[in-house]
């Protein structure tokens, strides 16, 4: 190669370096503009919602670590709605989580678990729910009253109570996942019991491989207009191993549930875009911007926050 031959190559090599570099800065400069917009609309959100919007607000931004102002705007909260049943038990989960003492913590998962010990409640089953999403196993309340519940008939408060005995030990983590996902694949349960067990599955994740498999082949079998399809598709999608990420039949899993996504109502989308919290990528960027840029209309929040936290959840 002759000098000339030479110095071309190396400035076209140099070009080619500048103009990639250049298209990575300004793909990182997009990318962090686009997550302040999406913190200001979670604090928005925050800050105008009311009832269980308010709530999941708020563990929006807990599970993103940028806590700071939760914990005194529920406590207003707390003193105006303490005695208004279901919304209390969000009220209080919130306050639990984002407690920075282990009294504080305490207190209000005390609150939680008097609601749960009184078969009277309102929002018993609300209770049994909120300690199996906080990871503690009704056992450790009252074990002759978690007992009564799981020897008794199938029901949501049976499910979220048996949901929560799976923080009682490793084994009884497996033996839970397990017990689910048969629930899911072979048993004549009733839908509304393995919705429920989809959802536990979805929330707890870290499902092993074998279980993986027979979930993500049912999800691929299931026909469209089937009441699981899309409980089956989010829960597959949650549980991706690493290694299957960019699988044809995880792919083809996306391409289900996005081609579903433009004919969900605005109480099916928001928990249907929430999974992109755990599989979007800087690809999914413009998809999930068309949702959070949605107007601030009321039916539009739910959307706009799951939305946001999935923008923010992008590594």
């Amino acid at each position: 190669m002759g000098h000339q031959e030479l110095i071309r190559g190396l400035m076209a090599a140099m070009i080619a370096v500048l103009f990639f570099n250049c298209q990575n800065n300004k793909r990182a400069s997009n990318s962090e503009s686009v997550k302040i917009i999406a913190k200001e609309k979670l604090q928005y959100a925050l800050r105008n919602s009311t009832g269980w919007e308010k709530v999941h607000a708020a563990e929006y931004i807990l599970n993103l670590d940028h806590s700071n102002n939760v914990y005194d705007t529920f406590l207003k909260e707390e003193e105006q709605n303490r005695n208004k049943p279901y919304y209390r038990i969000g009220i209080w989960r919130v306050l639990n989580q984002a407690a920075v003492t282990t009294t504080e913590k305490n207190k209000w998962l005390d609150s939680i678990s008097k609601v749960y010990v009184e078969n009277t409640s309102l929002d018993r089953i609300h209770a049994a729910e909120s300690l199996a999403k906080l990871k503690v196993s009704p056992s450790t309340i009252s074990i002759g009253i978690t007992d009564s519940i799981l020897k008794a008939s199938h029901d949501p408060l049976w499910a979220y109570t048996y949901w929560g005995t799976a923080y009682d030990s490793e084994k009884d983590m497996r033996e839970v996942k397990n017990k689910f996902v048969d629930i899911i694949i072979d048993s004549n349960e009733q839908t509304q019991i393995k919705r429920i067990a989809l959802y536990a599955l979805y929330k707890m994740r870290n499902i092993d491989v074998h279980n993986w498999d027979l979930l993500i082949s049912r999800a691929l079998d299931e026909t469209r207009n089937s009441p699981l399809n899309t409980n089956l598709l989010l829960c597959t999608l949650a549980n991706i191993p690493r290694d299957s990420l960019g699988s044809s039949r995880v792919r083809e899993c996306r391409e289900k549930l996005e081609s579903k996504i433009n004919s969900l109502n605005s109480d099916e989308l928001p928990p249907t875009l929430a999974v992109y919290e755990y599989i979007a990528t800087e690809e999914d960027l413009p998809f999930l911007r068309f949702y959070m840029d949605k107007g601030d209309d009321l039916n539009n929040r739910e959307i706009i926050m799951a939305a946001a936290n999935a923008i923010l959840s992008i590594d």
